[in-house]
């Protein structure tokens, strides 16, 4: 990300440079025509410089805090720097001589330059519209996915009520057999109680019919 913007900011310094360049020609004795093209590379290179600005400051805002607070003041300091080169542009453009011919060559250049921002506009205004068709498909696709997120959790949800609703089950069949168990084994333990009572009953029987016949024999 900050080698992104290490860039922009070269190409910033590389732009403005040239502008600063170019404005200094206008001061010189160039005919219109020199001063009309050197007038549309320098419109051209001022937009270009905003479109450069524009692009730092949609990245900087990925950046954190610390980082985030530097990069705005740097590009603050840039937006100065490029106020004064195009007011610099502006004065020396619009310079008159008091020479007709000089005249007329920059009310021709007036007329390109206005001609040359209404075409620059017509350029920034198609991509806002591009770029805002690139954020809607955006928002229609992330939309998509959190329709997608929310219907895959609401499955989730019921499969864990379902499971819920299972383990509700198994514990209250668990309860009934451990009910149940314990009812057999209360019935085991009587039964083998009863059985330890007529085994204990037929022993006391034979010993006292045992003992009755030795005294018979006796």
């Amino acid at each position: 990300m900050e080698s992104l913007l290490k860039s922009y900011e070269q190409q910033f310094s590389v732009t403005t440079a040239s502008i600063t360049a170019k404005t200094a020609t206008l001061n010189g004795t160039i005919t219109a025509e020199d001063k009309k093209s050197v007038v549309q590379q320098i419109v051209r290179e001022l937009e270009e410089t905003k479109d450069i600005l524009e692009q730092m400051e949609l990245e900087v805002r990925e950046l954190d805090t610390t980082s985030r607070n530097k990069y705005f003041t740097r590009i603050e300091s840039y937006r100065v720097e490029l106020s004064r080169l195009e007011k610099e542009f502006n004065n020396k453009k619009l310079a008159k001589h008091g020479d007709r011919e000089e005249l007329f060559g920059d009310t021709e250049v007036e007329d390109t330059y206005d001609h040359n921002q209404f075409l620059i506009n017509s350029e920034k205004l198609e991509r806002g519209k591009s770029r805002l068709e690139a954020g809607y498909q955006i928002v229609i696709e992330t939309e998509q996915i959190g329709n997608n997120i929310l219907a895959d959790l609401n499955h989730q949800r019921e499969t864990v009520q379902r499971t819920r609703n299972r383990l509700i089950e198994t514990d209250q069949e668990l309860g009934r057999s451990g009910r149940l168990l314990n009812h057999m084994l209360v019935r085991i333990i009587h039964n083998r109680l009863i059985l330890i009572g007529l085994i204990s009953l037929v022993i006391l029987f034979i010993i006292i019919t045992l003992y009755i016949k030795f005294r018979a024999n006796s």
